[in-house]
């Protein structure tokens, strides 16, 4: 049970099917494994040891795949990272993990160069691609590497890959994953969401963000052809849908709401497309539905790096009930539980709560993160008597659906009452001059705390008119008591709202 071997299982089947598209670029199962096999063998040849961290500074590629896969093969750990991250936090992570090499494209070389002195660990840093003027080449160590299986060791309870959490509450923390757990991960979701070896799927996020690897390696793992996009665009990934005949693609609210604004939008074959996953708001799903050939199921679910991915999973029926039922309780949840995993809310003490009451979301499951890179303090909060407690606050109705009501963090507390974001940016998303949502808590010397909305709008509208659209449908203390407005809400790499940021803003003088 690692992942080398499902690459080199798909090679052996089926070796001439092809496995991955990029652009131009496509590549059977068999020159996948080879060129995973040369990546492997190149950094042996470099002195790669068992449990070596390799830090991949890639945007997505070709390359990307077959380096993340090569290591894997190697008993090495990959920790993927964003070049959009600026030159100081690259240098945190790499430092932190005391990484020997690195593979870095192109576009990021002069970033690297400019922080090269400051990490001290790296032995040998590997340029992809024209131009990048690094000393190591990887197509030129690649090509002079055997094709064939390295001689290496991996068990399955070694650490895979090292996700860095996107710092949104401050240093980023290194989720160590295993390659068992991974791929219990994996095995959860087609438990739920099965997927056929004839689908076809697309990934267009960013690889070094984290969940789009998991999708990818999903596909991989299925068996299935990948279409990978160099980064996520409208009208690409449309193209993609229509000319490899996409059958599976996750699309977040965030792409979701793009894609749909797309001129051509309308006019596109998405008959293809069997599954659509990601869409959690109304308005995004009532977009895709409006389009006259899009039929596919829709598919969500609650997924985070520490958990492996996917724990929750609301399935096409669930979104089938939410359109005809208006008495359907899982219309605005994250799903139920997978078969595979146990979830429950608890208290701070640990106990459940009742059903209806709202508590920290706590996961058990074999495909949990094993802990944090040389953070035992910060492990050992997270991980507690097997339980992985999440810092998010949730419900669970007697149905068995789950409902978050934000980050514990996050809560606000106005009067001596919580309130929960995540109950009311739904009610802002719904009124149709809101573009985007984020609720926050500030400073009030009556209240403790006051709810304060910030809105990207998407036409005429003022805070009279919000503030009474939210009249109608929250509770008094719910509703919020301020409406401010933005061009832009600060996001990280993967589309979120970054709430310190959107902290940091209200804040700021001026």
């Amino acid at each position: 049970m690692v992942i080398g071997n499902v690459l080199s299982h798909h090679a052996r089947l089926r070796p001439g099917a092809e496995a991955l598209v990029f652009g131009e670029r496509r590549l059977t199962w068999s020159e996948l494994e080879q060129n995973a096999n040369r990546v492997g063998n190149a950094l042996l040849s470099l002195g790669a040891a068992h449990g070596d961290r390799v830090v991949l500074l890639m945007n997505n590629s070709v390359e990307f795949v077959e380096s993340y896969l090569g290591v894997a093969k190697i008993g090495c750990i990959t920790a993927p990272v964003m070049p959009t991250l600026v030159g100081s936090e690259i240098a945190f992570i790499v430092e932190k993990l005391r990484a020997r090499y690195l593979i870095v494209d192109a576009s990021a070389a002069s970033l690297y160069r400019s922080i090269q002195h400051e990490l001290e660990s790296v032995e040998a840093a590997i340029g992809v691609g024209p131009g990048h003027d690094l000393p190591l080449d990887f197509h030129a160590l690649t090509r002079a590497a055997p094709a064939t299986a390295p001689d290496a060791q991996v068990d399955p309870d070694d650490d895979l890959t090292i996700k860095f959490t996107s710092g949104t509450t401050g240093s980023p923390k290194g989720c160590v994953r295993t390659h068992r757990a991974f791929i219990m991960g994996l095995l959860s979701a087609l438990t739920e969401h099965p997927l056929r070896d004839n689908d076809v799927g697309l990934v267009a996020q960013p690889l070094a963000a984290g969940m789009a690897v998991y999708f990818l390696m999903l596909y991989l793992y299925q068996g299935m052809r990948t279409v990978l996009l160099p980064r996520f665009d409208p009208g690409p990934y449309l193209d993609s849908i229509e000319q490899e005949r996409v059958t599976h693609a996750t699309a977040m609210d965030w792409m979701s709401r793009r894609i749909c604004a797309h001129p051509d939008f309308g006019a596109r074959d998405l008959g293809s497309l069997r599954v659509l996953h990601g869409i959690n708001q109304m308005q995004s799903l009532d977009g895709w539905r409006a389009q006259a050939s899009f039929k596919a199921d829709i598919t969500a679910g609650y997924a985070s790096s520490e958990a492996g991915g996917l724990v929750t999973f609301k399935t096409a029926s669930d979104f089938a009930a939410a359109r005809t039922d208006p008495e359907f309780s899982g219309t605005h949840s994250c799903g139920r539980p997978g078969r595979l995993s146990r979830v429950q809310c608890v208290d701070d003490e640990l106990r459940p709560v009742a059903v209806g009451e709202v508590g920290e979301m706590a996961i058990h499951s074999a495909a949990m993160f094993r802990g944090y890179w040389e953070l035992p303090e910060e492990s050992a909060k997270a991980l507690r008597n097997g339980w992985l407690l999440t810092g998010d606050l949730a419900y669970q109705d007697r149905h068995g659906y789950l409902f978050l009501c934000g980050r514990k963090r996050d809560v606000i507390r106005s009067g001596g009452i919580n309130v929960y974001p995540a109950e009311i940016e739904p009610v802002l998303l719904s009124c149709p001059t809101v573009k985007e949502a984020a609720v926050v808590g500030l400073p009030d010397p009556h209240w403790g705390e006051q709810v304060v909305a910030c809105i990207v709008a998407k036409g005429d509208c003022s805070e009279d008119d919000i503030l009474a659209y939210c009249r109608d449908r929250l509770g008094g203390p719910k509703r919020p008591k301020k409406i401010i407005f933005f061009d832009t809400l600060p996001t990280n790499a993967t589309g979120k709202i970054v709430k310190k940021d959107v902290l940091r803003l209200l804040q700021e003088p001026g």
